[in-house]
């Protein structure tokens, strides 16, 4: 076996068989690595002269080839061949990069940068596009009320208002094939701004500046620090001005003195500037990028579910106890409920599934089921043989996602693999797919956890509506959540996705959950943080897991000041990993490691969990007429539920800084406790009045003051003027 993914299976970049640099430019060594399980590789090359290296060892039989810097820009394609085997064809492009610091305008709204590489201008409300061309085009006047763009030196562009300069853009990069075209630019921006928000749900940072983004998709258990499950390549400023790239591909952005926004060059795919309060900003964004969902009302109730849950058995003890406790909720998850070989044949263990789901709908639930858009690998399993023949049906009819060379595209590693994927921008494979999950729907089914989607690596493929490789990777997951979400509205289903990646558009398939995260303090930060950059990235409804997914069991402290924060987040939901995950290694594989209450309580000796999280799930069932008022307005405002203070109050430099608290709706400022043995804390309330949520103690607004907090309680305060 012979195996090279030039962008390597991120973030596994050590995947031993990438490309490395991705985009190499002239005077750049190239080092192109493999893995050949059968003896010493070969490089072959065409298209350039170049010496052909040998093979260099590395590990596991894991192979590098280097190949010296190239002078100048040239197109080439190189493969890998051990005997009678060898790989595609792989093409690479080794570019010449082109600075410009200052160009002429040679016409109204457009610059020429280089040869025939112009950059052109419109105006579109508070805001101006911009887009690299190989001609002159129409643009409309760069200016617009008090808005005023100017073309030429000093440097490229700059934007005024009132006659102030907003931002400047000082320096584009472009990176030139051989043949003159642009396949890559960067540019550098100088602007006042001290804090950057948006690029996605960041785990690292809510405020981006001094930090950056990758701008890719990605799927990483637990620890995400700088990764994202769901990037955006949109970011807003306290400077008045925002800034969205209408391009998949993979956006890097960092944030120092100046911006620096680098990509792939795709063919008409524009940068937008925007313009205003960060209120304003994130409005344009979610009008540019799409219409806002809504979820139904019974989403915004108490969310349960263990990824152990895989019989009649588990569902009816879940369902006691919540009666036992008076612990009301609105959804119930089941992971574990299929064959996990088709993810639509129910597993073995579920005696009459149609009994139990109206058992879980005469309780007062809602049943949302797991998904992975997979079509499994599988050998020995009962329905080995149904899955073999959707594979062939697939991959024979085009259903799947297919290579340049029309061989179906196979996860490389790691989870799932050995997978295909279906190509959901195919109306077909769609209609295929769904017509295996409708016998769920008809069953009572409400939703769907749409878990994956960070499976698709490489570029040399094409998705059937046109989507090139190098976009599909981070639109995938986008494509895989719409496709669920349009066929439940198509069945007359007023369900709900539950997802954990996307990318721009989020906000049009509403509810996503932090992904997969330990139940440590350091973890439960790094959640909140995502919420609330995540709002700022233009996800409306959000949630995380309490206390954890994965590891040992939290504290009854670490559990309880979660379900204080979920019970006041636009989604409160318990979960837990498999039992047979991180506890195997410690536990047998009946261990219950549930994040339910009455688990907690047992394994920590905690009886007061129960009632302590029972109230807090009482304290929701009374918060729901609210969440679902607040959530329609979010919806017609373009707002996330779950608000940095920056979008009400963008004229305080307190509430701008103020990265440990949010709004809740338009009525509830919520500043949880996030520190292992906290009692209390500071909290700064804006100017206006507002009411201790708990106590009932009217107080000003405009300072700081330090409030106690015990552990049935949170620290919420109704604005008094809202």
């Amino acid at each position: 076996m012979i195996r090279h993914i030039p962008e390597g299976v991120f973030p596994f970049d050590d995947c031993g068989y990438a490309r490395t640099p991705l985009i190499p430019f002239a005077e750049q060594a190239i080092a192109l690595d493999c893995l050949c399980d059968s003896g010493a590789p070969a490089l072959e090359l065409r298209g350039a002269s170049a010496s052909v290296p040998k093979a260099v060892p590395l590990r596991e039989n894991r192979w590098r080839f280097e190949l010296p810097p190239f002078q100048s820009a040239a197109s080439l394609e190189y493969r890998f061949v051990c005997g009678e085997e060898h790989t595609a064809w792989f093409p690479v492009d080794v570019l010449r990069r082109v600075r410009v610091a200052a160009a002429a305008g040679t016409g109204a709204g457009w610059l020429r940068l280089h040869e025939n590489v112009y950059l052109n201008f419109s105006f579109a409300g508070a805001s101006f596009s911009t887009v690299l061309a190989d001609h002159p085009e129409e643009a409309a006047p760069a200016r617009n009320g008090d808005w005023t763009v100017e073309l030429g030196e000093p440097g490229l562009w700059r934007v005024r208002r009132d006659g102030k300069i907003i931002a400047a853009c000082r320096e584009i990069e472009l990176g030139l094939r051989a043949d003159g075209s642009v396949a890559w630019h960067a540019l550098t921006v100088d602007g006042a701004q001290t804090r950057v928000w948006g690029t996605g749900e960041r785990f690292d940072h809510v405020n981006q500046q001094g930090h950056g983004t990758c701008g890719k998709v990605v799927e990483h258990f637990t620890r995400q620090g700088q990764w994202a499950y769901l990037p955006t390549p949109f970011f807003l400023t306290d400077a008045g001005f925002g800034f969205y790239r209408d391009a998949a591909c993979d956006v890097e952005m960092t944030f120092a003195s100046s911006i620096r926004i680098a990509s792939r060059a795709l063919p008409g795919r524009r940068d937008t500037w925007l313009l205003g309060a960060p209120a304003e900003l994130l409005n344009a964004y979610l009008r540019l990028t799409g219409e806002p969902a809504l979820p139904p009302e019974w989403a915004f109730g108490l969310w349960i579910s263990a990824n152990g849950w895989s019989c009649d058995a588990d569902v009816d003890e879940q369902l006691k106890a919540l009666a036992k406790y008076d612990c009301p909720a609105s959804v119930m998850v089941l992971e574990a409920w299929s064959d996990e070989s088709t993810f639509y044949h129910w597993g073995g263990a579920w005696k009459n599934p149609k009994r139990m789901i109206q058992k879980v709908r005469d309780a007062g639930l809602h049943l949302v089921l797991w998904q992975i858009p997979v079509l499994k690998a599988v050998k020995d399993c009962a329905d080995a043989e149904t899955v073999r023949r959707d594979r062939e049906e697939a991959a024979a009819k085009g259903w799947a996602i297919h290579h340049a060379d029309g061989a179906p595209y196979i996860i490389p590693e790691r989870w799932f693999e050995g997978s295909m994927l279906p190509d959901f921008t195919n109306p077909e494979a769609c209609e295929w797919w769904f017509s295996r999950r409708e016998h769920l729907l008809r069953d009572g089914v409400e939703g769907f956890k749409t878990d994956g989607g960070e499976f698709l690596f490489g570029s040399d493929f094409l998705l059937r509506d046109g989507t090139p490789g190098v976009e599909a990777h981070n639109l995938y997951a986008m494509q895989y959540v719409r496709a669920y979400n349009e066929w439940m509205r198509r069945q007359g289903v007023n369900g709900v996705t539950f997802s954990r990646a996307g990318y721009a558009g989020a906000q049009t398939v509403p509810v996503h959950w932090a992904g997969d995260q330990l139940s440590t303090w350091e973890e439960m930060r790094a959640q909140f943080t995502a919420g609330l950059s995540a709002g700022l990235s233009g996800v409306l409804f959000w949630g995380f897991d309490i206390g954890g997914f994965a590891g040992e069991l939290p504290s009854a402290e670490l559990y309880l000041r979660a379900t204080a924060l979920a019970c006041f987040s636009p989604v409160m939901q318990w979960h837990s990993e498999p039992r047979s995950g991180q506890f195997y290694a410690t536990h047998d594989r009946a261990y219950n490691n549930d994040r339910s209450p009455w688990n907690l309580a047992e394994k920590q000796h905690a009886p007061e969990i129960i009632e302590i999280a029972s109230a807090f799930a009482r304290l929701r069932e009374r918060l729901r007429p609210y969440l679902w008022q607040e959530a329609q307005n979010c919806v017609k405002r373009g707002r996330p539920l779950m608000a940095h203070l920056c979008l009400d109050f963008p004229n305080d430099p307190k509430a701008l800084d103020c990265d440990d608290q949010y709004m809740l709706g338009r009525r509830y400022l919520v500043a949880p406790i996030l520190e292992k043995g906290a009692r209390g804390r500071a909290v700064y309330l804006p100017e206006g009045s507002w009411r201790h949520f708990f106590t009932g103690e009217t107080l000003p607004g405009g300072c700081e003051r330090h409030f106690d907090c015990p552990l049935n309680e949170a620290l919420v305060f109704e604005r008094m003027d809202a």
